[in-house]
């Protein structure tokens, strides 16, 4: 019998409600969890990104600390090198920055050292140092920012460059069997070389890049500071000044018109006033390095008053004598030992198109007046002669063939004795400059300006004149140095001497001429009036007159300015009517001086004066 299956029994409700309790908790405690969780991982991540903001902070701080720090520093980069140097030499372009960096570091202490001599321990000396240290920088070359792939050095880079640092920059590589060696810096590139004589040029030849390193350091340091540029500059070590329009321009001008071999006995007492003022005392009085300059200006221009101011010690006055006395002097001039012949060698190399070179100014460091002595120079003594043994220019060639090469001081000095030569010279005494000249190339023969301001010397009318000498000794500048338009000119004058008085003129087509113009092409009409007065004057000497004044003409009319030529033109012509009868010579002066043009940027001659006070008919 089937038995009925009783249905299930119903959950009672309170049952249902506490499990629907449970299951509230236990999602409400899943929750609870959760969200705990994630609340803290965003406290973790805020406190992360706090972190990372202020690590941003600190590197952007590091970066623009490390600009500032720089702004007035140069850094010297690894040198560009050829691949076959640095397939064998890995570092070289490293090796040789560190180089050009111990040489700047060595020029400023140097500098350092010098003033620090002279400041009597008082512990201020302030030389400004901008040799930067390369090694500062590296350590950020390898950290990248995030997600950018820029390094932090990347960044202190430019923003360096923003605050004026600047970077020196090169490149070795090898010409002809030469190593040349560039240095960039500030747009400037300087170039120098050196003979490989059968070297490896593989190798890394480090003796002749430091030696061109070594040469750089001047320059470089002068372009890279204004301080820098005025202690070469007044020092004589530098020929260019860098900052023409800087802080110190009064500085540079002082050591201009100290340097100037044209300076006068009167401009020199001004100056020496100038410089013992007391306003420029106080200038001076809190930096160290302008007060040793200040000194030491003052003891060269004391040393000029010694070569044209003899009495200056007991006078206090420096100025020129009513006549300029010349003892008697008996000039022995001793033959050079015969020497055997030599291979003749090639004077003038081929020379590049003209359209290579850049116009410049014409160059006059050095260069002396070609002008004949003032009459009173002829002014002779009774007492009894004194003998001066004076070398003669091939005695000169001939000991400097077995001299050997100048050191860094010895062309310093040889350089300061040219420039004492040419201001003896100038205020027309012929005898002492020649001398200097003498002692000039003794201690460097390779000085081109000593040997062509000799021979423009002894071209120069006097008792020293000497056309064969003064053509040698030109000669040798040009095989010094060809590349000077001024000194192939005056050998192409000195040609023009030796020559028949009727072919004279005909030299303008010689080789030293040409080479002379295809240097600077800008310089042509200047060479042409300096080759034409000086054609003039020969004429005048040989008392042919009316070609004299045909010249002079000839060379007023390629170019008339206010100055010294000019001067010097017209009274030449106002000799030649007064003293000479060439009718119409006087008036033809005047007409020259009224034409005559200003100097470019308001410059004054310093002939200006015998300008102003010349008489017309």
């Amino acid at each position: 019998m089937n038995e009925e299956q009783s249905p299930p029994t119903p959950t009672p409700p309170a049952t249902r409600l506490a499990r629907a309790i449970a299951l509230l908790q236990r999602w409400r405690n899943l929750l609870v969890q959760h969200f705990g969780i994630r609340a803290l991982t965003e406290k973790l991540m805020g406190l992360l990104r706090l972190f990372a903001t202020v690590g941003l902070l600190l590197i952007v701080g590091f970066v623009v600390y490390q600009a500032v720090q720089s702004a007035r520093l140069v850094l010297v980069k690894p040198f560009a090198v050829p691949q076959s140097m640095s397939g064998s030499h890995a570092d070289a372009g490293r090796v040789i920055a560190n180089t050009l960096k111990q040489e700047l570091l060595g020029a400023e202490n140097s500098i350092y050292t010098t003033i620090k001599r002279g400041s009597n321990g008082n512990g201020k000396v302030n030389i400004e140092a901008v040799t930067g240290n390369t090694e500062d920088y590296l350590l950020g070359a390898s950290i990248k920012l995030p997600e950018t792939g820029i390094s932090i050095n990347d960044v202190v880079e430019f923003i360096a460059s923003i605050f004026g640092r600047r970077n020196i920059t090169g490149s070795v590589y090898y010409d002809q069997d030469k190593l040349f060696l560039q240095v960039e810096l500030e747009g400037r590139t300087f170039v120098y070389q050196r003979d490989l004589n059968g070297r490896d040029p593989k190798a890394l030849n480090l003796d002749l890049i430091a030696d061109m390193l070594r040469e750089s350091r001047t320059e470089l340091l002068s372009v890279a500071s204004e301080s820098h540029n005025l202690y070469y500059y007044c020092t004589g070590e530098a020929d260019a000044i860098e900052y023409p329009e800087g802080e110190l321009s009064q500085w540079f001008d002082y050591c201009t018109q100290l340097k100037s071999s044209q300076i006068t006995p009167e401009n020199l007492d001004t100056l020496l006033h100038s410089l013992r003022s007391p306003e420029l005392r106080r200038a001076a009085d809190d930096n160290d390095t302008l007060k040793h300059i200040l000194n030491q200006t003052i003891g060269n221009a004391l040393d000029k008053t010694r070569l044209i101011c003899p009495n200056y010690p007991k006078t206090k006055v420096c100025k020129t004598p009513e006549a300029t006395f010349q003892p008697r002097i008996a000039i022995r001039i001793p033959q050079p030992p015969p020497r055997p012949p030599d291979a003749p060698a090639k004077l003038y190399p081929n020379l590049p198109d003209a359209s290579a070179f850049q116009a410049e100014a014409f160059s006059t460091r050095s260069m002396v007046s070609m002008a004949a002595p003032a009459a009173a120079a002829s002014v002779t003594s009774t007492a009894t002669a004194t003998l001066i043994e004076l070398p003669s220019v091939p005695e000169l060639q001939t000991r400097c063939v077995a001299q050997p090469q100048a050191s860094p001081q010895d062309v310093l000095a040889s350089n300061q004795t040219e420039g004492d030569a040419t201001l003896l010279f100038n205020n027309n005494l012929e005898v002492q400059a020649l001398e200097k000249y003498a002692q000039a190339i003794t201690q460097n023969c390779n000085n081109a300006f000593a040997w062509a301001n000799m021979g423009v010397l002894l071209m120069a009318e006097g008792a020293l004149q000497s056309i064969s000498e003064a053509q040698l000794a030109l000669e040798q500048a040009v095989s010094i140095n060809n590349r000077i338009d001024w000194i192939q000119n005056s050998l192409c004058i000195a040609r023009a001497y030796a020559a028949d008085p009727e072919q004279m003129e005909t030299l303008l087509g010689d080789a030293a001429c040409l080479a002379a113009r295809a240097i600077n092409p800008a310089n042509k009409v200047l060479l042409d009036k300096q080759f034409y007065i000086a054609i003039a004057d020969r004429y005048f000497t040989l008392e042919q007159y009316l070609q004299a004044y045909n010249s002079y003409q000839t060379a007023m009319s390629v170019d008339r300015k206010r100055d010294c030529n000019t001067s010097k033109t017209i009274n030449k012509l106002y000799r030649l009517e007064t003293e000479h009868q060439i009718t119409g010579a006087w008036q033809m002066a005047c007409d020259m001086l009224a034409d005559a043009a200003p100097l470019p940027d308001n410059r004054v001659s310093a002939c200006e004066d015998k300008l102003a006070t010349f008489k017309c008919p």
